[in-house]
């Protein structure tokens, strides 16, 4: 089911709303201010579900072409080969670890 993010402004205070329609009818789940977890956790979940699919992509268009993709994972920039291979590299670019497979 398709939902819009949509705000209202109420006495210079803004609040979110996520809308949706069944059947005929538009109907809304409060999700609070800009502060609140539930608001929060509805956008971690959004980079996350975007950031899966970016890495998807890239990894289909990057290895096609024959370079490797890069992308940080727990701190680390990580360069990913064609053929599985993973370099993980530190914040002075110096190789940690090697890993091999897909």
């Amino acid at each position: 089911m398709k939902k819009s993010l949509t705000k209202k402004v109420i006495n210079g205070r803004t609040y979110y709303y996520l809308a949706y329609r069944k059947g005929k009818t538009v109907h809304t789940d409060y999700l609070g201010p800009d502060n609140s977890p539930k608001y929060k956790k509805y956008l971690f979940k959004l980079t996350e579900e975007a950031g899966e699919s970016s890495l998807i992509k890239a990894r289909r268009k990057n290895h096609a072409a024959g370079v490797p993709i890069v992308y940080m994972e727990d701190g680390y920039l990580v360069y990913e080969y064609k053929n599985g291979a993973k370099e993980f590299l530190n914040h002075e670019f110096n190789v940690v670890k090697v890993t091999y497979g897909k």
